[in-house]
């Protein structure tokens, strides 16, 4: 897989040749470790399987053995703390992308199909030096097979049979997106949200967030949830979302 990985980046002329691990603990905590020790821009981590991946919040990321694509990329700053929600919001873009034109985003960076069913999450994890975001360590789970058999709400892209060739050229495929991506969320934030925008899950849907019900607006300019609520319009920057509505039409 290292071979596999370290020539389909060579063609995709990524800056760093990805790092291959058949088990780890998590590729966040993995490339993090590397980042402080100097890792450059564009390091990557992918792993077969993780034993303590993690969600937004603490939350466990279950992955069925040898169906999930786990990886990290290392982006590296300086750049304002202003930018860390283009950050999640480009990552939640890159990874949608990564699955096809029909996949959408649940808000901030969950990735569904259609039928809202989950098949991807991410995870952004930062370090700060005075004042600014010296590193950012981006984490994808996505299911390339099928979805856990335990989870009902979740989905895989359904690529059979999953071979080290289509792992490796999903991984560097998926890398070069964060990476393009990320560089937009810091130097074309605009951009990031108009793409996002048009993948927009919740929009025109009634939901939840945190205990507030309301329809859904989509983002604003900074990557804030607009929600029309009985007592006017609210920003909302972060909170778990739920839908209470169905789809228009749906």
């Amino acid at each position: 897989m290292t071979s596999l990985l370290r020539d389909a980046g060579a063609l995709a002329g990524l800056p760093q040749d990805p790092r291959w691990a058949e088990r780890t603990g998590s590729t966040n905590e993995d490339l993090a470790s590397l980042a402080r020790a100097g890792a450059p821009h564009g390091s990557a981590v992918v792993a077969g399987q993780q034993r303590g991946g993690r969600g937004r919040r603490g939350r466990r990321w279950e992955n069925p053995p040898e169906g999930a694509l786990l990886l990290s990329v290392l982006l590296r700053g300086p750049f304002p703390p202003a930018r860390l929600t283009h950050l999640a919001l480009s990552a939640a873009v890159a990874t949608a992308e990564a699955c096809g034109p029909d996949y959408r985003i649940k808000w901030p960076n969950d990735v569904q199909r259609a039928d809202g069913r989950k098949v991807a999450g991410v995870l952004a994890e930062v370090e700060f030096e005075a004042g600014q975001v010296a590193w950012a360590v981006v984490g994808v789970g996505l299911n390339l097979g099928a979805a856990p058999p335990d989870l009902p709400d979740a989905a895989g892209l359904g690529l059979f049979p999953l071979t080290d060739a289509v792992r490796a050229a999903r991984a560097v495929g998926l890398v070069a997106g964060l990476l393009r991506w990320g560089a937009a969320a810091l130097e074309a934030p605009e951009v990031v949200v108009a793409a996002w925008s048009r993948r927009d899950a919740l929009r025109d849907r009634r939901v939840s967030v945190e205990g507030v019900e309301g329809i859904a607006l989509g983002v604003d300019r900074d990557g804030a949830l607009r929600l029309l609520t009985a007592e006017g319009e609210r920003r909302v920057l972060a909170g778990d979302v739920s839908l209470i509505s169905p789809a228009p039409g749906g």
